[in-house]
Order: C-alpha cells, then sequence, then structure tokens
C-alpha cells in the first residue's frame, strides 16, 4: 500500500472468478472459492504455491441433478487455521492446512427443520447452505445466518454442534409469516467492533393498507418490492432488535444489498442498489 504498487499472485483456473475469499494473516495462506464451478482454493503466499479442488460437484454449470449452489463466505478458526464452509445438503466441511486436506464435519450440519426443506440440485435457492457466517473470537465459535429463512445459528467447531437461535428478519416478514423477499438471503451479516452485536441489512415485506405488498420487481432473485430494514443481535444477552426500514436522505428506498462493514462508532456502511444505480449508503446508529 506504501508503494501504491499491486502484485499478481496466480490464475486460478480458466473460466473461474473467484466468489468468496478469507485470509489466515497469521499463517499467509489466503483462501477462495470459485463460480461458477466452485473449486476451493488455498494459496500460501511464502511457497507461492495453489492447491484447488472441486468441492460442489458440478457447480451452478451442473444440469439437472448435477447442479449445486455454492457456498458464499469462508470462515477461518485463527487459532488452528481450519477453514470452514459449507455444501447444498447441508454438510460442514473443514480444511485443515497442516496437513492440506478436506473433512466433514461430524456431529451436526445445517438441514434442520427450522431453516426449511430444500433441493440441493435447484437453482432457485442457497439451500441448506448457510449465506454469510463470521468467527466470534470470544466465543471461539462460528455465527451464521441461513439465506432463505434467515435463521441466525451458532456453530461451535469444537463441539461439532449447531445450535438455531432467532430468526433476523424485520417485524413485517414476522408478523406476515412470510420469507424476506430476496430469495438466496443478503450477504450483508457482519460482527461489530465490539465483539458481540452482529448487524444484518436484510429486506423485509412492505405493508400498505394492512396487507403485504405482492407487487413485483426486476430484481434477480427478489420475489417483490422490499424495504431494507437493519437488524441487530447480541449475542451476550440474545436480545434482537428491528431498527426499522432504512431511507436515504433523497427520499429514496435502498436494496439488494450484499456487503456490509461496520465503523468503531455502530454506522453501517454497505452498497446498496438505489433505483438503477449502485450508491455507497452510511446508516447510523
Amino acid at each position: 500500500m506504501a508503494a501504491g504498487t499491486f502484485e499478481d499472485l496466480c490464475l486460478p483456473a480458466a473460466e473461474q472468478g473467484i466468489l468468496a475469499m478469507a485470509m489466515d494473516p497469521a499463517r499467509g495462506r489466503l483462501y477462495g472459492m470459485t463460480w461458477p464451478n466452485g473449486f476451493f482454493l488455498s494459496y500460501d503466499l511464502a511457497a507461492h504455491h495453489l492447491n484447488m479442488a472441486p468441492v460442489c460437484g458440478e457447480g451452478e454449470t451442473g444440469e439437472g441433478r448435477a447442479y449445486r449452489t455454492i457456498c458464499r463466505a469462508l470462515v477461518v478458526d485463527p487459532e488452528d487455521g481450519s477453514v470452514y464452509f459449507t455444501s447444498a445438503e447441508g454438510t460442514i466441511l473443514r480444511y485443515r492446512p497442516e496437513s492440506n486436506t478436506l473433512d466433514t464435519v461430524a456431529g451436526d450440519s445445517l438441514r434442520k427443520d427450522y431453516f426449511g426443506i430444500y433441493d440441493p440440485a435447484s437453482p432457485f435457492h442457497m439451500s441448506y447452505h448457510w449465506r454469510q457466517a463470521v468467527w466470534h473470537p470470544g466465543e471461539r465459535a462460528i455465527y451464521g445466518v441461513h439465506g432463505n429463512s434467515g435463521y441466525l445459528f451458532r456453530f461451535d467447531p469444537r463441539a461439532g454442534r449447531v445450535d438455531a437461535m432467532e430468526r433476523l428478519c424485520p417485524e413485517p416478514s414476522r408478523r406476515s409469516g412470510m420469507f424476506d423477499k430476496f430469495s438466496h438471503g443478503y450477504l450483508g451479516f457482519a460482527l461489530g467492533s465490539d465483539d458481540r452485536t452482529l448487524f444484518y441489512l436484510t429486506g423485509g415485506v412492505i405493508y400498505e393498507n394492512g396487507r403485504p405488498l405482492l407487487e413485483r420487481t426486476r430484481q434477480v432473485g427478489a420475489q417483490g418490492v422490499e424495504n431494507l430494514h437493519l437488524i441487530t443481535f447480541d449475542t451476550g444477552t440474545g436480545a434482537c432488535r428491528d431498527h426499522g426500514p432504512v431511507w436515504l436522505d433523497t427520499g429514496e428506498r435502498p436494496a439488494f444489498v450484499q456487503s456490509i462493514g461496520i465503523a468503531g462508532d455502530g454506522a453501517v456502511y454497505a452498497l446498496a442498489a438505489v433505483g438503477a444505480r449502485t450508491d455507497l449508503i452510511r446508516v447510523g446508529m
């Protein structure tokens, strides 16, 4: 950054983009997941060595029963360097860097009744994947959100246990009994700098004249128009709060958030669709 230069590390595979990425700075490792075929990447920065393995069948190019959605979030355990991600069937996978091996976490999975019933070969949802997940350093655990249902869960990698917790959704979605409007669930989920507050930006049902508004939208993956809501969850007390719909000072309604950043003062930054453009927005707490 001081020199303002870039270094080209490697080209993982032809016709593959990197869909998800994580870093282990203590061990000098980069990890990634490619799209559309779903290769898991491990790159050693010191040795300039790349390992690559298919982990999603034929991925999102597969046809019929060969189709599998690809995990959008990799989580690194900073203590031992293990990397965790999921399969469409709900299996939690663990990569061990010391042995360069990939195995299945025994004992539990994300195949939960609370999350719903899904066909792993269907392209219309994220199946049993976690949509986004983060490492909680104080609890040495992973908190994640299931995309379609919006359920928060806690995964203890040492106990191999997944605990379903609270549905992170706007009050209008909860009251109507409906899913949030983006069928895959949003990626705007992060742990705040206090290491206890989880932030989630999601699109909720809009009520008009006392009824849920069912107006359609052209946004890919969206089931209808939505209000963007900021939801917080306190991992210490278990308190969940909907802070209400988000409106810009221009009167416009942001939507379709797939990224989130939390400042030290608790302000939330995100890239959102605003009409036909994408803008950086700030939501003050």
